[in-house]
């Protein structure tokens, strides 16, 4: 093999990855991801299919503490919700009761502590009498990791 010919494997392997990931995009437009929010310790960031749009934590919660991390996916009924916090005495109850308040099913909960944070992942699902956007119900999870 010279380097010609290893040169234009390349570029065709570029472009069959190039061409699949367009696919893929358009897949996933396709199938409905509807959106992600995502709370960061300094703002909380909204993609959609619109754009991304950005806002600062401390004009809309009012105070300078530091703030858990809450990220909620929705993809048609399925919701998948990470949240990164301090540890908390009954955090997890909060959470889990104010889902099943906000209407929402618990598939499945994981759970992993790391020093005095947890890391929390949670599969759900929506039933008819949910009607909160994404941002509102991230915005609720935030409040409850929060309150004490």
């Amino acid at each position: 093999m010279d380097k010609a010919h290893v040169l234009g494997e390349a570029i065709n392997y570029m472009k069959q990855l190039q061409e699949r990931a367009k696919e893929l995009e358009e897949y996933v437009q396709k199938k409905g991801v509807k959106s992600v929010i995502n709370i960061t310790r300094s703002h909380i960031c909204i993609e959609d299919d619109t754009g991304v749009c950005e806002m600062n934590t401390n004009e809309d919660y009012g105070h300078n503490e530091a703030l858990p991390d809450v990220e909620a996916r929705v993809l048609g009924k399925d919701v998948l919700i990470k949240i990164h916090c301090m540890k908390q005495m009954g955090i997890l109850v909060k959470i889990l009761s104010q889902l099943e308040h906000l209407h929402l099913s618990i598939s499945s909960t994981n759970v992993l502590p790391f020093g005095n944070t947890l890391d929390i992942t949670i599969v759900a699902q929506m039933d008819g009498k949910y009607s909160l956007i994404v941002k509102d119900l991230v915005k609720n999870l935030r409040l409850v990791t929060v309150l004490k």
